[in-house]
């Protein structure tokens, strides 16, 4: 789901993913569409101002669902990827993997760490 693409052609933004300019784009065209069309078949410009804020507030929703279900899927694909490691060694933590950083927080704070 998001891995990134390393083709020339394909700009470097992940496939698979929401791309926000590309969305802002579609979704101005899609508007002006609303407009246009419903002020040709009513006439009015209050009603195709009215349909269209309609239609935006539709199309915010559907983001911001779209967001969501993202954002859930891959906190989703994380949880397995941490069960999956259940059996694997643990990683160290950012003040283990580096001697000399936890000898000198264990030197300065000497309670700090264990």
């Amino acid at each position: 789901m998001g891995e990134i693409v390393e083709d020339p052609n394909w700009s470097r933004r992940s496939v698979g993913q929401m791309y926000f300019p590309q969305f802002l784009v579609g979704m101005t065209a899609t508007l002006l569409v609303v407009l246009g069309w419903t002020f040709m078949s009513t006439g009015s410009v209050w009603q195709s101002l009215g349909w269209t804020f309609l239609a935006g507030v539709v199309l915010q929703a559907g983001y911001f669902v779209a967001v969501l279900w993202l954002v859930q899927a891959e906190g989703r694909a994380t949880g397995e990827s941490k069960a999956s490691d259940a059996g694997a060694p643990a990683k160290p933590g950012p003040f283990e993997r580096d001697g000399i950083v936890h000898a000198l927080i264990s030197r300065l704070f000497p309670r700090l760490l264990p």
